[in-house]
């Protein structure tokens, strides 16, 4: 079916030229005779409606055509049942009625198994169905499906709800049960339906599971009572209004009618235990909310509460406010968290600091960290865990809960170390800390009672559990008022090492790492005695000296541990750290020159780079100083194993190796050093790609520099991607007025607020925005304040295709749009080109993977992308580096999308902090060519691609990533060449061999200030230049053998473009177009060329009524230009 629509496209394109030469009428027919034949095939059809007998709850068609499952009962076709009647219908696509009586036929079932199918009224079996009735007339079901649990509809708070009720296969109504009240929201984390779809579906297999998982512990003998569901919305769940969400802060009136109304009343009508110990409260996100607010207000009731992801961000400040006020009381409630790893530092934040809180004031918490979406499938799979688990005993006194309180000095005491592995009943291992000297920075001194615990590689794969006790038979006091997970969920492939530092307050600190995996500069460390760990080192210009360690699970590195600085002239030293006390002792061994610590390469580059067949390529390197090393080449094709090879002299210092007739694929050649016996593999690397094709002379055509006068040039530092609290994000000082000044304070010129959906514009309206904020001057600052937003979700409110939507977060500037407007990207991109503005793809590589093979056409795939650019002016580029450098792999994207488009749509790339903390500024940032600090110079340089960008690790906010001062074009000798303080190499496309092999790394095609592209076949180069404090990249240079392109500018915004959404369109059409101030009206013509509705232009976005409309194709016009759509 895709295949074919790629047909009828194709023929609508070629019709449309035929528009453009005769007349109106005659283009017409001439369209729709040739699409006649394909049109009856698309718009084919066949609805099934069927009479069945009172009291079915679901209806499927099964049947032998593929569109009818093939015959798969469980896949059967679901029908929608219709108001007040015994009634099924369901519309399929894609078949006629004459399709289905040439096939083997169908059958209706009433649940997903044969055991549901349709029987005769006699119980007999039924013939095939062959011929669609209208309707069909189901006598009886062989057995009848019934929903999971027993629905009913309950008013709290004078409002209805549904409720399901889930009881004990063997519910004796003479026993008291425990009862489990579950939350659940509608329209959340799966396919967004209408109101009345329970969206959550907690009993179900497709969501929570809970039915299965209760029958699975029932065969266990376990009793987990009687499952109670509540399905409500954001309104109920929410204690106070968040001004982001209308109608939010209904929750007090909800629980309100909850405790006083239904609890009672539902607990008399079900056998459940009047011990409130037996009461266990659930939600997840907003309805975690709910259940901890509910638990807060009302300890007293509940035993248990259990939060999956709960999403206190909704009301950060006002519960924190709320439970500052609260008298802490002691409770014998439970609370259980459950924290997945997709879950951001808006949840997990807050949940570390409410297990603290009622650690410390109220109760006993414990935290359950599993990896898995933020999703309710995730969050099912621990239903049994968090309802029976107790990880810790809990004391049952005030004196055993006050216990921990009358230890005044925690170093005093000696610990010993206790572990559960695969589970919270700890055993006494009895290992003591030892006290001593902690180095909480790594040079400071805090006294502190330390131990690590060597943990063995195994083939087991669970969490591991610890806790300290004060007593060698751990019987004493423990440290910790439940046990901690250390977060072990694969099999461990080194020893892991686990530390602890108990200080004199009663804090600590905690952390695992892999002993493997510590690096210091990015050089391995060497294990040695009393877990120190230590390496040698040679620094360059940045003198910083950086530990790092590794993941218990796989090794990768998750961050820096502690660091310092070497002096001015250290070029070598050796650094030792201690895992048990944090210590790091740098002791330095050379001093010099930061230049001898490397060889002086000029350098190194193939000639032509990208060639066809049977054309000779030449590596030429210059190495002006060895410095002591070695140096030696390797030389491999289509990534098989390298073989050494010998370059000759050639002039002026040069050595050259030249290869007369490559054949396709790709070379890669290596240069090695040695010194002292160390040798460093692929101290440099380039690649030389050869590819089918003519020989053409190249040109280059698309240079975004061309008109830059580098003397007199501003260069305006900018971030176009800068969050503040507008974006609920969980940090109060975050505000408006504090993240513009830290801009300013660091130098930056040019600033875009990019709230989630919300344009933080202009900045005098900082006050109305939240109270208490001043408001900026960005003429007063010296700054461009840029109006933006990052347009998130889509119209159901969904983030992208993981929540049931179809958005990927991109950025809006120049428009005021606000989101959640339409359901698609390309309705979004295509508003903001009716609209005169410009549109940024954020963090692409957070919905693309570099492993997966996608099709042309793909959502995601490099494929997918460049279609749409060529389709979209108002997309001028997209994030290759964001937030620091988190997607590397957004530069491979980058660079495949760029093999699609060059030379005639250049796609240029930025650096965006995507700032949500003081930790993510300042490390990403755009430098802005331009002569004058104005919206429309910003709006011209961001067209032209008149810019380039730069990722400096540290944020320093100095600016210290390479800078770029001149960017030289010698026509003549057909050389690009760049003056800058950092080491340039070029990239052209990435190292796939054949188009369907896969990429790991952008390709190197040369090294060195200069690219020479004399007999360069590829269709484009760009820069990416490196000095000790970061990385820049300079914008593609596209080259052709044609001077002549169909783009210009990127977002060329002169020409009248018309876009039409949905397409087919049933009830209403959204016509979209830029210059609408230049049109008049719009006319629609039917297939016989007749004028069947004619609507004034009411700006960028029109909406037509087409439901009127017969089925078919039409014609849409607006001052000439067309746009065919299919009214289905």
């Amino acid at each position: 079916m895709c295949d074919f629509f790629v047909y009828v496209h194709f023929l609508l394109y070629l019709c449309g030229v035929i528009i453009k030469r005769l007349s109106m009428k005659k283009s017409l027919l001439c369209l729709f005779a040739g699409l006649l034949c394909c049109v009856s095939q698309a718009m084919a059809d066949v609805t099934f409606r069927v009479n069945v007998p009172e009291g079915t709850q679901h209806c499927y068609v099964v049947g032998a055509l593929p569109e009818l499952s093939s015959w798969a009962a469980g896949s059967g076709v679901a029908m929608t049942k219709v108001d007040g009647q015994n009634q099924f219908v369901v519309t399929v696509a894609g078949i006629t009625a004459a399709d289905v009586s040439a096939s083997e036929g169908y059958k209706y079932v009433c649940g997903p198994d044969w055991k549901y199918v349709e029987v005769t009224a006699s119980n007999g079996e039924m013939a095939n169905r062959k011929t669609v009735g209208n309707p069909d007339v189901v006598a009886k079901w062989r057995n009848v499906y019934t929903a999971i649990g027993i629905v009913e509809n309950w008013t709290i708070a004078g409002k209805n709800y549904p409720i399901q009720v889930l009881l004990p296969s063997n519910y004796d109504n003479t026993k008291q049960y425990n009862v489990t009240y579950m939350f659940g929201r509608h329209q959340r984390y799966r396919k967004a339906g209408d109101d009345a779809e329970m969206g959550d579906r907690i009993l179900y297999p497709d969501s929570w599971g809970v039915a299965a998982t209760v029958a699975e512990m029932e065969q266990r003998g376990e009793e987990p009572g009687i499952i109670v569901v509540i399905y409500a919305q954001l309104p109920e769940f929410t204690p106070w209004a968040n001004e982001e969400y209308m109608g939010t802060g209904q929750a007090d009136a909800f629980l309100k009618g909850f405790v006083e109304d239904f609890k009672p009343a539902f607990e008399q009508k079900y056998a459940i235990s009047s011990n409130n110990s037996a009461c266990t409260i659930m939600g997840a996100d907003v309805a975690g909310l709910f259940a901890f607010y509910a638990t807060i207000k009302h300890p007293h009731l509940f035993g248990r509460c259990v939060m999956f992801s709960p999403a206190f961000w909704y009301n950060k400040k006002e519960l924190r406010d709320f439970i500052g006020q609260l008298t802490p009381t002691h409770t014998s409630t439970f609370f259980l968290f459950v924290e997945t790893s997709a879950d951001s530092n808006w949840i997990t934040d807050e949940i570390a600091y409410y297990e603290n809180w009622i650690n410390n004031n109220v109760s006993f918490a414990h935290v359950y960290k599993i990896e898995g979406e933020h999703d309710d499938r995730t969050w099912g799979t621990m239903f049994a865990t968090t309802l029976f688990d107790i990880p810790i005993e809990l004391p049952t006194t005030e004196a055993a809960i006050s216990n921990k309180q009358s230890i005044t000095d925690y170093t005093a005491n000696t610990w010993y170390f206790m572990k559960g592995e695969g589970t919270t009943s700890l055993t006494c291992e009895g290992t003591p800390t030892q006290k001593g000297s902690f180095y909480k920075d790594g040079k400071t001194p805090t006294a502190a009672q330390m131990i690590v615990k060597e943990i063995p590689v195994d083939s087991k794969k669970y969490s591991y559990y610890w806790n300290l006790n004060s007593s060698s038979t751990c019987d004493g006091e423990l440290l910790l008022s439940s046990p901690k997970d250390i977060g072990f969920k694969n099999t461990r492939k080194t020893t892991s090492w686990q530390r602890v530092a108990v200080f004199a307050d009663g804090s600590y600190e905690q952390s695992a790492a892999s002993s493997e995996h510590f690096k210091v500069n990015g050089t391995t460390m060497t294990i040695g005695g009393n877990y120190e760990v230590s390496a040698n080192v040679t620094l360059g210009d940045d003198k910083t000296i950086s530990v790092h360690y590794g993941s218990v699970n796989s090794g990768s590195d998750m961050g820096e541990l502690v660091s310092a600085t070497a002096s001015d002239d250290c070029i070598k030293a050796t650094v030792t750290y201690s895992y048990l006390t944090n210590q790091l002792t740098v002791t330095e061994t050379a001093w010099g020159s930061a230049s001898s610590t490397d060889i002086e390469l000029e350098y190194m580059a193939v000639e032509p780079a990208v060639v066809h067949p049977g054309t000779p390529i030449t590596l030429k390197v210059k190495i002006n100083a060895h410095n002591g090393y070695n140096v030696n080449f390797r030389m491999n094709h289509n990534n098989q194993k390298s073989e050494a090879i010998t370059l000759s002299k050639g002039s002026n210092g040069e050595e050259v190796y030249t290869i007369a007739s490559p054949t396709s694929g790709i070379y890669g050649f290596y240069l090695d050093i040695e010194q002292g016996g160390t040798t460093t593999k692929a101290h440099r690397a380039v690649y030389a790609k050869v590819v089918d094709g003519q020989n053409v002379e190249p040109v280059l055509h698309n240079n975004p520099y061309q008109m830059i006068d580098w003397v007199s040039v501003n260069q305006y530092k900018s971030n176009m991607h800068t969050h503040t609290t507008q974006s609920n994000d969980p940090i109060e000082k975050f505000t408006t007025a504090y993240v513009v000044d830290r801009y300013h304070a660091a130098g930056y010129k040019i600033l875009a607020l990019t709230d989630h959906d919300y344009c933080t514009y202009p900045w005098d309206l900082f006050p109305q925005y939240m109270s208490g904020v001043a408001a900026r001057d960005a003429e007063a600052l010296g700054m461009l304040a840029v109006p933006g937003n990052e347009l998130s979700k889509d119209d159901t409110n969904s983030w992208d295709e993981r929540t049931g939507g179809q958005f990927n977060h991109h950025n809006d500037f120049f428009t005021g749009r606000h989101g959640q407007e339409f359901a698609s990207l390309q309705e979004s991109y295509a508003y903001t080109y009716a609209l005169g503005g410009m549109q940024i793809i954020n963090h692409p590589g957070q919905y693309w993977n570099l492993s997966t093979t996608y099709s042309e056409t793909e959502k995601n795939g490099p494929g997918w992308h460049a279609t749409n650019f060529k389709t979209y002016p108002s997309l001028v580029g997209l994030e290759v580096y964001n937030q620091g450098n988190r997607r590397p792999n957004d530069r491979i994207l980058w660079d495949q999308i760029l093999e699609r488009t060059m030379p005639e749509r250049p796609v240029f790339g930025y650096s965006g902090d995507d700032t949500h903390n003081d930790e993510q500024l300042f490390r990403n940032y755009n430098m802005m060519l331009m002569e004058e600090l104005t919206t429309e110079e910003l709006k011209d340089a961001m067209r032209k691609g008149e810019s380039y960008f730069c990722y400096e690790p540290k944020g320093s906010g100095e600016g210290k990533a390479p800078r770029i001062t001149n960017i030289a074009v010698d026509e003549a000798n057909k050389t690009i060449t760049i003056e800058t303080n950092g080491m340039v190499s070029w990239i052209y496309g990435t190292d796939m061999t054949s188009s369907s092999s896969s990429s790991t790394r952008s390709s190197v095609v040369g090294i060195g200030n200069t690219f020479c592209y004399e007999g360069y076949q590829g269709a484009y180069v760009r820069a990416f230049i490196t000095n000790a404090y970061g990385e820049t990249c300079t914008q593609p240079f596209g080259f052709t053998d044609s001077t002549t392109t169909d783009v210009d500018n990127v977002a060329d915004n002169t020409e009248l473009k018309v876009f039409v959404f949905p397409n087919p369109a049933t009830d209403e059409l959204r016509v979209m177009m830029n210059q609408a101030n230049t049109a008049e009206l719009i006319s629609v013509y039917d297939i016989t060329g007749k004028e069947v509705m004619r609507q004034p232009v009411e700006g960028a976005l029109t909406t037509l009524p087409v439901s009127q409309l017969h089925t078919g194709i039409y014609l849409l016009t607006v001052n000439g230009r067309q746009a065919t759509f299919i009214k289905d």
